[in-house]
């Protein structure tokens, strides 16, 4: 038996619009609903953000204070460390009192200093190469203060009874553990109130440092 359908086209076709619209309509205010609960959102972390740039900005206005304060201290670090270097090179490095303090007891009484000379010289080694010994470049800022590796010398100029005297000094700072690299500069006889006598000149260095390639050696 044919089904016969009485409810007409136009009816359907409306029917169809209207449910169309109301789907429509309910994702038109589903989006709006989504839109408002974003804005929300954003205007929550927007509040946030707000608050710690706010709060970074007062950090960084209360701690300004500091940071100056922390600057000044840093240059006048690097001052205090200039000068520390400058006074370190300028003080003496061997203890001049324990120098005269051996000699007093190497010399004899037959022996009579006019002189004593100590001053500091560049630690250089004849023949050596280049990394045996460092010596510090000197700028234009420092060329008036001592070499940073430098050791003492000592010149010795008297009189001493005979030249036995004199190379019985000369053994007695060989065997010192005070003074290494005893060189004789002169020995020669002179005349003091009638009597014959010799006059001499020897230098040395104190022996309070150590070369690269001598302490290598076995």
């Amino acid at each position: 038996m044919k089904e016969i359908d009485f409810i007409p086209e136009w009816y359907k076709t409306g029917l169809r619009r209207r449910v169309s619209y109301h789907r429509q309509y309910t994702m038109i205010l589903c989006l709006f609903v989504a839109l408002l609960a974003w804005s929300y959102s954003a205007g929550n972390f927007l509040s946030t953000a707000k608050a710690m740039v706010e709060g970074a900005r007062n950090l960084l206005d209360a701690s300004e204070p500091f940071a100056r304060e922390h600057a000044a201290l840093l240059e006048e670090i690097r001052d205090l460390t200039e000068k520390a270097e400058v006074i370190e090179r300028i003080r003496t490095r061997t203890p001049v009192e324990n120098v005269l303090a051996e000699l007093s007891h190497l010399i004899g009484d037959r022996v009579v200093l006019g002189s004593i000379e100590l001053f500091s010289e560049a630690l250089r080694q004849e023949g050596a190469k280049r990394d045996v010994v460092v010596i510090s470049r000197r700028t234009d800022k420092d060329a008036s203060l001592p070499d940073a590796d430098s050791f003492t010398k000592v010149v010795l100029a008297g009189i001493a009874a005979d030249a036995a005297d004199v190379a019985a000094l000369i053994a007695a700072m060989e065997n010192s553990s005070y003074f290494c690299r005893i060189i004789p500069e002169y020995s020669r006889n002179k005349e003091v109130r009638g009597y014959l006598a010799t006059e001499f000149q020897i230098t040395a260095h104190v022996a309070d440092y150590i070369l690269t390639s001598e302490s290598a050696s076995p």
